[in-house]
């Protein structure tokens, strides 16, 4: 078996006798069997259990068994909070801090043929008693409950900071929590650890009858976990084993849990809280009814200024959007399909996976109960405007890959391992609290990739096409530099430099804005291959003025793409506000 020091080495050799190449392409690897044939539309969409985070005392990871499909047998799966798959949705306001204990109480894991000890962090226990680390996705949280990938626990074995503590000190948001152990958070999240957290405030109160009259709460506020995933005939979740694989796409389309649900809707405004909890599939998603429109109001971190009017929704893993359809213009029996177009992986697809039904709508017979639309949605909370506070620093970030004879072998951040920037902080981001940067992240590989920052939420400046192959040959210029893998004494070499160079030179036409339902505040970016995704990021609630969140936590955090199988095999850093 290969181990990790080799594995690192030839990963380092391969790149080093110039097989590293501009703008590659992740492909599947290997072809598996589909899924069973299931017939669409015929379940129900689970309406997820809501819990107010006030009543959190404790939250319990245990195994359990689900059925995705009505004709399909229930079989091993993990949960939150007693569900059999996923968790519930945990409700609190704005300024109202929880604090809870979290359990491990799982057992073997469901995907233990999966389990990749080459993949850093990865141990041969994690089969039979398995890490875990919860982290509260867009929560503006303390270093100690943020989630940390090596802030692991075991079964039986208390979180070593003891309750997880989030203040809830942010703009009204739907946010997600989701398992983060380092090398299984692929698995872990497939196996069901991930649900729903929705932050309220004044402009979106516990209840409803906010100033914006909105719906909250059931039955017109829908919570929507949309993944793609795989079953074996028995009705088991299926997941490739070991070795690892570079990206995970599955045939089945699941919503909370469930194959190609449907969702009886009256006519009239319902709101959907969507999260891409996919390990890595982009979904582009839009209605077969054409003459109806996605209406989004709120971004990952909070609300837009103003509803934007959608044909179609980009949403690449890891992000949230708030979002409106009104039925009631619709004749009583109408089925509207939720449809997605987006290649896998994205944009230039190659895994011959698509998946183009998502769910379905069928509308109820009974009058029309039309609802206005809000036009401006920031009353009590200020309106969004660019962070007008001049950056105290740039920094130049790339996204890379290291290719073998079959594919890739490893994804990277700026060429740096896992474990170097923590054995020598000069290879690790410090930012200091309460400043403003300027993040520039250069994508080298052929896919888009979603990035995502902890603890802040930032916004997005511009995106600009670069000349891939003119810029790779300056950075490869400037090395080769040591790897300072912990395991490889003397370490392999990598073949280009730290930090990254300017990429001025290579740029391609003009900034390109970001879309009207991107410019509100982000945790998460898409990052398309071939150029330079620019942040403005705050690193503390005193950064600049209204800032949609109310802390300025100093310690360690991670940025990392949030195609999980990438994470897992080092796509992954560390940063620490100081």
């Amino acid at each position: 078996m290969t181990t990790r020091r080799n594995f690192i080495k030839m990963g380092a050799a391969v790149a080093g006798a110039g097989l590293f190449l501009p703008v590659m392409k992740w492909n599947s690897l290997t072809a598996y069997a589909a899924s069973p044939v299931l017939t669409k539309y015929l379940d129900q969409l689970p309406m997820i259990p809501m819990v107010s985070g006030n009543a959190l005392t404790s939250l319990t990871m245990a195994p359990s068994t689900h059925s995705f499909h009505s004709t399909l047998a229930a079989r091993p799966t993990w949960g939150y909070g007693g569900l059999s798959y996923l968790g519930p949705t945990i409700e609190t306001m704005r300024g109202s801090a929880i604090s809870f204990n979290a359990v491990n109480s799982l057992g073997a894991h469901p995907f233990a043929s999966s389990i990749d000890t080459n993949v850093h962090g990865t141990v041969l226990a994690d089969k039979t008693n398995p890490r875990v680390s919860l982290h509260l996705h867009g929560g503006n949280t303390e270093p100690n409950s943020d989630g940390y990938p090596e802030d692991t626990f075991t079964p039986g074995q208390p979180h070593q900071f003891g309750p997880y503590n989030y203040n809830n000190n942010q703009e009204a948001a739907t946010l997600w929590y989701h398992d983060h152990a380092v090398g299984t958070t692929r698995l872990n999240v497939m196996a069901g650890l991930a649900g729903l957290y929705l932050i309220r405030d004044s402009d979106d109160p516990i209840g409803g009858n906010g100033p914006l009259g909105l719906p909250a709460g059931a039955p017109y506020e829908v919570p929507m976990i949309i993944q793609d995933r795989m079953l074996n005939p028995d009705g088991s979740l299926f997941y490739p084993p070991a070795p690892w694989a570079p990206e995970f796409f599955g045939d089945v389309s699941t919503v909370n849990g469930k194959a190609w649900p449907n969702l009886n809707v009256d006519r009239t405004l319902y709101r959907f809280r969507v999260v891409n909890g996919s390990n890595a599939r982009f979904y582009n998603l839009s209605l077969s009814n054409k003459k109806m429109k996605i209406i989004q109001i709120g971004t990952d971190g909070g609300m837009l200024n103003a509803p934007v009017s959608l044909s179609e929704l980009l949403l690449a893993p890891g992000e949230r959007a708030d979002l409106l359809i009104d039925f009631s213009g619709v004749a009583p029996g109408t089925q509207i399909v939720l449809q997605n177009d987006a290649a896998a992986p994205y944009p230039a697809g190659g895994s011959g996976i698509a998946l183009p039904e998502i769910m379905r709508f069928t509308v109820k017979a009974g009058a029309a109960v039309p609802k206005p639309i809000p036009t401006r949605l920031r009353v009590n909370n200020p309106p969004i405007v660019p962070i007008a506070v001049r950056p105290v620093r740039q920094r130049y970030l790339t996204l890379v890959e290291v290719m073998g004879a079959a594919g890739p072998l490893v994804a990277l951040l700026n060429y740096v391992y896992w474990p170097e920037p923590l054995a020598n902080p000069a290879l690790m981001e410090r930012p200091a609290v309460d400043t403003v940067e300027q993040w520039n992240i250069i994508n080298l590989t052929g896919d888009a990739h979603p990035i995502h920052l902890h603890l802040v939420q930032f916004q997005i400046l511009n995106r600009q096409r670069l000349n891939t192959a003119k810029y790779v040959s300056a950075y490869n210029a400037t090395g080769p530099r040591t790897v300072l893998d912990p395991m490889a004494a003397g370490g392999p070499t990598v073949p280009a430099g730290y930090p990254a160079i300017d990429p001025a030179p290579y740029l391609r036409g003009n900034p390109k804005a970001p879309d009207l339902n991107e410019q509100g505040w982000k945790d998460t970016v898409q990052a398309p291959p071939g150029a330079v995704t620019r942040l403005i990021v705050p690193f503390g609630a005193q950064a600049a003025p209204n800032l949609p969140f109310g802390n300025s936590f100093k310690g360690r955090y991670v940025w990392h793409c949030h195609i999980l199988e990438h994470e897992d095999n080092e796509m992954m850093l560390p940063y620490e506000v100081v």
